[in-house]
Formats: C-alpha cells, sequence, structure tokens
C-alpha cells in the first residue's frame, strides 16, 4: 500500500458493530442528561436547542426514539461549531463572542450539577475523538465541519484532557431541532426516509460544495489495496461485474470471491444504468442523495474513488438497513454516473438549502433554483404517514 495514503487504515472505512452499540447508547444516555439539565433549568432551553417538554415526548415516543437512537448518527452536536472556539478552551487563550455568549446565559450551578456536567462533557468529546480516528465519515456522523473534525483529531490526548476541565457549559446540544422535524414527530410521519432527511439537513458539510470529479477509470492501486477492496465490495454484495469494472480485476477471481464468501455465484444480468430509476420515487431520490453525499464527502477526507464508495454505502447501509432501495450495484452506478457526467447534480432545496439529487438532463429537467427536496413536500414518512397518503 501507498504509505502516503491519508486512509491506508482500512477499518476507517466501515463501522463496526461496536462502534454503532457505543453511538447507540451514547446518543440514549446525552438525551437522558438534557433532560436532567432541562429540568433544574429551563432557562437553558435555548442554549440547548430543545424544551423539556419536547426531550420528554421523544422519551416517551418507545419506537421513535428507538429508530432516533439507533440509527448511527449522533442525535447532538456541539454548542461550539468552530475551531477558533474550541482552540481558546484547547489552548486556554482569550475566550471567543462564542464562549462568553454561552457562559453568560449559564445558571448558577450546584455541586452536583457541575460534577454530571463534567462527566457527560467528557464522555461525549471522548466520544468525538473517538469516531473521528476510526470513520473516515466521522464528520457527518456527529454533525461537524470538516475544519473541525481534522483540527480535533489532530489534538493530543493530553491537552482535550485539560480542555474538558475548563468547559463550564454544556458542550452539546440537541440536533434535530428543524421545525420540520417537530411536525414530521408530532404527526407520526417519522421514519428511515425522513429520518435520513433530517440528519442530512443538519450536517453543516454541504455535498453539493465538494469536488464532483474524481476518475473512475485507471486507478493507480497496489495488488494489496485491490484485494482488500474486493472483499469489502464483495461482502456489500456488489456483484462480480461491478467489482471488475471498477478495480481492473478478473472477474473469474470476482466470481470466486463471491462464492467464497456468500456460499453461491454472483448474480447475472445487466448493472443498473438508468438515471430516471432515482426519481421514480422520492425515497429513491432521498436514498440516492445520501449515497452520493457521503461518497464525496469521503472524498474530501483523502479517500480514493473505491475508499469512497465503500465508506459511502457501508454507513448508507448501516442506517436504512431492511429499508434500503438503493444495492451496491445502484449505488456504484450513481456515485460513477455523478463523477463522470453532468446528467445528474446536486442542488439545493429551495425551502431547507439541504442539497438533493435533480435531474440536469432531457427529458427530466429540474431547474435548482425552483426545487423543493421530498422533506420539504411531505412526500417521506413512516408506516402510518404512508397509509394515510394512500388512502
Amino acid at each position: 500500500m501507498q504509505q502516503h495514503s491519508p486512509t491506508a487504515e482500512f477499518e476507517r472505512l466501515q463501522l463496526t458493530r461496536m462502534t454503532c452499540d457505543r453511538i447507540r447508547s451514547a446518543n440514549y444516555h446525552l438525551t437522558d442528561h438534557l433532560a436532567e439539565l432541562l429540568g433544574a433549568h429551563p432557562e437553558l432551553e435555548q442554549m440547548l436547542h430543545i424544551g423539556k417538554g419536547a426531550v420528554d415526548k421523544v422519551r416517551k415516543a418507545e419506537a421513535t426514539q428507538r429508530d432516533l437512537m439507533g440509527t448511527p448518527f449522533l442525535v447532538v452536536v456541539p454548542t461550539l461549531s468552530e475551531v477558533q472556539d474550541w482552540r481558546c478552551l484547547a489552548e486556554n487563550t482569550t475566550t471567543t463572542l462564542a464562549v462568553d455568549t454561552l457562559r453568560s446565559q449559564l445558571p448558577g450551578w450546584t455541586n452536583d450539577d457541575k460534577l454530571r456536567l463534567f462527566y457527560n462533557n467528557r464522555h461525549y468529546i471522548w466520544l468525538m475523538v473517538e469516531l473521528l480516528h476510526v470513520s473516515i465519515l466521522a464528520a457527518p456522523l456527529l454533525g461537524i465541519t470538516k475544519e473541525l473534525a481534522e483540527y480535533l483529531r489532530s489534538l493530543p490526548q493530553h491537552v482535550l484532557d485539560m480542555a474538558i476541565a475548563r468547559v463550564d457549559f454544556p458542550i452539546f446540544r440537541w440536533r434535530l431541532h428543524s421545525k420540520t422535524f417537530w411536525i414530521d414527530f408530532d404527526s407520526n410521519r417519522l421514519g428511515p426516509d425522513s429520518n435520513g432527511h433530517h440528519f442530512l439537513t443538519s450536517a453543516p458539510l454541504r455535498a453539493d460544495r465538494l469536488a464532483t470529479k474524481n476518475s473512475w477509470t485507471n486507478l493507480r492501486l497496489e495488488p494489496f489495496q485491490k484485494k482488500v477492496y474486493s472483499e469489502m465490495m464483495v461482502r456489500s454484495h456488489c456483484r462480480a461485474s461491478t467489482i471488475t469494472s471498477l478495480l481492473g480485476i478478473t472477474s473469474a477471481r470476482t466470481r470466486k470471491l463471491f462464492q467464497q464468501i456468500h456460499g453461491k455465484s454472483s448474480p447475472s444480468g445487466q448493472l443498473p444504468t438508468s438515471t430516471a430509476w432515482y426519481f421514480e420515487h422520492p425515497t429513491h431520490r432521498l436514498q440516492a442523495t445520501i449515497i452520493v453525499s457521503l461518497y464525496r464527502i469521503a472524498l474530501a477526507f483523502g479517500a480514493n474513488v473505491p475508499e469512497a464508495f465503500i465508506a459511502a454505502y457501508d454507513l448508507f447501509d448501516k442506517f436504512f438497513g431492511a429499508a434500503s432501495k438503493v444495492s451496491a450495484d445502484r449505488a456504484c452506478h450513481i456515485c460513477r454516473t455523478m463523477s463522470t457526467d453532468a446528467q445528474l447534480e446536486l442542488a439545493p432545496c429551495r425551502v431547507c438549502r439541504t442539497p438533493y439529487l435533480i435531474a440536469n438532463a432531457a427529458p427530466r429537467i429540474e431547474l435548482s433554483h425552483a426545487f423543493s427536496c421530498p422533506g420539504c413536500s411531505g412526500l417521506l414518512g413512516g408506516a402510518n404517514g404512508a397509509a394515510r397518503r394512500r388512502k
């Protein structure tokens, strides 16, 4: 493997079951802490972006809470979003306006409040740093910018420990605070698709502003890289022909590998080629958008084409599971199409400004300034919402 590759550790491309369990546990734990804080100090509602009544609703709606907390995404984000805010805490320099503003809103802490605050802040920050070291897609999981992700990942452990001791305010807040989220929650429309929309909306890293062109041909890969990538793609249920076309290895080799891993032959038949499929249903558009967004974010963090695809589809599959409508082969097709031609593009929704997949060629041409995404159009929702729409 090339020693200079920033993604030389293959394990950063896929989330382990243990990491997913850690995120789920943290989601429950940190939400409970927000409820405790708001119960004792309701004046923190503005700082935490959620009120006591709202957090209690989430905790009482067991099925909805289980879906939210069980995603690979954290349901909280930092109260400080800029690098300079974190730097002043890490380096113990003059505080920024954002830090001063947070401190001006603090209530009078009891000793028990201070102790709980310290332990929960430490829990959250250590989890952030852990994810930044084990996942190339940690930034969207955490809901932070590329710049903040790179800065936090660069900090030594002892510097972080000293910074945590200086934090006397909640370092995290509720992530899903948009008006649309609460409308979907109150109308029982939250499901995998609508949850995906809200997590996508709450991510500050905008995929439409990232690089779009990356070569899918003549990839300069070492034999060991091809071996690892091919196995990862087979385990993600990519067909042998998809792997062969991307990695440039023999079809016989990939078919043998597929047989060894899955105990059956790789499916045959034509690979996905139609771009119209992505617009046949709002779910198709949403899920394809998430695939492409994650793919571009992985590229922005230094992944090559196979690594970016593997990381994006792994996270996508862990989020949607049985609700997925985009196969690994179709995911590979959409990433390749977005990278090599201009038939499709990402453009911001005119309402929520979230980048979504739109058609940019005949016979279907969508104007980016007039496009409204499926989330804002009310076309996504859980089983109950779907049943209501059919009725």
